[in-house]
């Protein structure tokens, strides 16, 4: 049975979605990036609350670690072994270094968004101890079913929401009003280029800009239950919540046979949504008289 692992649009919505999430996926503020936070003083709170209705709690630590991060990320791991999370979702090494240095009994799955892209890559992690991957959004739907395939862990991967495309470390909202000397209340950014619209997100270690459209993958869902996959992923941000949780319910009955009303109900629901990569090779070529 493929697992629906769900982010929360907000972290004050999480228990609006546990009827139809088999498991959660939020980050820690400060270790985590493209990804609903809590606090790390609220991690107790909401991993007995997930797991008080029997579902499975995942906790990502995926941004890039300085040395000032690691003894606090080492007691962060503790605790979330403590706490019996199910998983950590992780992009730095240093998060597998301090895991091996302890000895935790805390499955790591590897969240390198652009770069878990071969099955070769995710055999060497394996052999390193990880117990799971979160594939990336810019590789084919065959590529995904290929990797899965060769591979000897769970695969993860988004079938729904808006994608992660850019993280940086700079403020880049702040300098923008900054340098033009604007002012405004607004907590909602939008960079306008070539008649498309990215949403944009800044927090304290940095700015995440997102795709112009909602993934939108509830055909290709049902063919990854057909081939077993362990996990798919339903991203809730930017989304309002009412409609979120009906896009949860809808993922949770579709079936062949009413797969067309679903789809055509997603649609309805959010227009501006499209495939990303699912069915487009990444070709690279030579330039002309380049070797």
């Amino acid at each position: 049975m493929t697992k629906l692992l769900v982010m929360p649009p907000h972290k004050e919505e999480l228990e609006n979605i546990l009827e139809y999430a088999d498991a959660i996926l939020v980050g820690i503020t400060n270790f985590s990036v493209n990804f609903t936070e809590i606090s790390e003083d609220e991690l107790k709170e909401v991993v007995e609350k997930v797991k008080g209705k029997k579902k499975e709690v995942f906790i990502s630590l995926n941004k890039n670690m300085h040395n000032g991060d690691l003894e606090s990320l080492e007691r962060l791991l503790k605790k979330c072994q403590e706490y019996q999370v199910d998983g950590i979702f992780y992009y730095d090494v240093a998060v597998l270094q301090i895991h091996h240095r302890l000895s935790l009994d805390l499955p790591l799955i590897w969240s390198a968004e652009h770069l878990a892209t071969n099955s070769h890559t995710i055999i060497y992690w394996e052999q390193h101890g990880i117990q799971g991957v979160f594939l990336s959004n810019e590789i084919t739907k065959r590529e995904i079913l290929e990797i899965q395939e060769s591979i000897h862990v769970p695969c993860i991967v988004q079938v729904f929401g808006y994608l992660p495309m850019y993280v940086s470390k700079r403020l880049a909202i702040s300098n923008y009003l900054k340098h033009f000397q604007l002012k405004t209340n607004s907590k909602e950014f939008y960079l306008w280029k070539e008649e498309n619209t990215y949403p944009i997100l800044e927090r304290k270690i940095g700015t995440e800009i997102y795709s112009s459209f909602i993934q939108n993958s509830i055909t290709e869902y049902l063919e990854y239950q057909k081939h077993n996959m362990e996990y798919v992923f339903i991203s809730g941000a930017f989304l309002p919540i009412d409609k979120f949780q009906r896009v949860l319910e809808l993922f949770s009955i579709v079936t062949d046979t009413n797969r067309e009303e679903v789809k055509e109900e997603l649609n309805t629901l959010f227009p501006n949504n499209g495939l990303g990569f699912l069915y487009k090779e990444t070709v690279y070529q030579v330039k002309k008289n380049e070797k």
